[in-house]
């Protein structure tokens, strides 16, 4: 599917070489920049959003360790269609922290608490612009059911598994002192990506509304979820929201959007290499296989919190 993926954007590039060169001659270093300081910026608030969930499950990571990963992890989401990311640094904090990681449980429900979150602000951001600008009234209304399901699986959830160490991270959203700074940088992540789209399109000529910039990144994130990599998402999206009115230009927008992207992400990576090699944690590294710590989940490496400290079992 990736490959098939790679060829439709090879074959819409072709077809519309001359459109899409000339759509890319207009975008200045300027609009560039921007996008990739905009795109790094949503990436270290993200995880800084995920650490606040695993600091609310009793599991803290140092913000060191947490940005060295993250940078790893989101460089791996450029470059493989798949959840691949998330292993990759799921991997790393078991190598750096050893023992004193949080459990594979922990950092995978982190991610899907973080998606929860978001997709609430999405119906916000959707109502408040379809409100402002009188589109279709039932818009805000089927996004809005799709928020609702993701809240009452989780809600069901951390009832049934209350005894669960992994659940503990959907404590971040029981309390104001760790709702308000979390909700805060992902609606902060939100604000920037439509931003991108908006910037991007600007530059190769077209002139969207900030609905159109936000629907724009929400289908670019329904591509997303496919395993047909970040490059035919962007662009996928935005001819599909902008393709009649002129398909080289927006296959350029998707394909610059993926490119800054991925500068942004590399940059990130380049820091957390750094950081790895003249930072050592000073703490002996114990590989672990993630699989096997998912397999032994319920015991959770034998931990439990008390006080908000964690303790050995036994």
């Amino acid at each position: 599917m990736p490959l098939l993926a790679l060829a439709g954007v090879a074959v819409v590039v072709a077809t519309n070489a001359g459109e899409v060169g000339a759509a890319l001659e207009l975008i200045s270093l300027r609009a560039l920049a921007a996008l990739a300081a905009l795109h790094l910026l949503a990436l270290t608030l993200r995880a800084a959003a995920w650490g606040l969930c695993l600091r609310a499950a009793g599991a803290p990571v140092p913000a060191r360790d947490l940005h060295t990963t993250s940078g790893f992890r989101f460089l791996a989401d450029t470059l493989v269609p798949t959840y691949a990311g998330a292993w990759v640094r799921i991997g790393l904090l078991k190598r750096l922290l050893a023992a004193r990681s949080p459990t594979v449980g922990q950092m995978i429900s982190a991610d899907a608490v973080i998606l929860l979150v978001e997709a609430v602000i999405t119906v916000v951001l959707v109502v408040t612009v379809t409100a402002t600008l009188g589109l279709e009234w039932w818009l805000p209304l089927v996004v809005a059911a799709l928020a609702a399901a993701g809240a009452a699986f989780a809600w069901t959830m951390r009832r049934r598994f209350a005894h669960r160490p992994f659940v503990r991270t959907l404590d971040v959203l029981t309390h104001s002192r760790r709702l308000l700074p979390f909700a805060a940088l992902l609606a902060l992540v939100l604000a920037v990506q439509p931003l991108r789209f908006w910037i991007a399109l600007q530059a190769v000529g077209f002139d969207p509304s900030a609905f159109e910039a936000l629907l724009t990144f929400i289908v670019t994130s329904l591509y997303g979820g496919l395993p047909i990599g970040p490059g035919p998402a962007s662009v996928g999206a935005t001819a599909s929201v902008f393709g009649a009115e002129g398909l080289g230009a927006a296959a350029a927008a998707g394909l610059v959007l993926a490119a800054t992207a991925f500068v942004a992400a590399s940059a990130y990576a380049a820091w957390a290499a750094l950081a790895l090699v003249l930072g050592g944690n000073g703490q002996p590294t114990d590989p672990v296989d993630p699989l096997r710590d998912l397999a032994a989940e319920p015991l959770e490496n034998g931990r439990e919190e008390v006080g908000g400290t964690q303790r050995t079992l036994g």
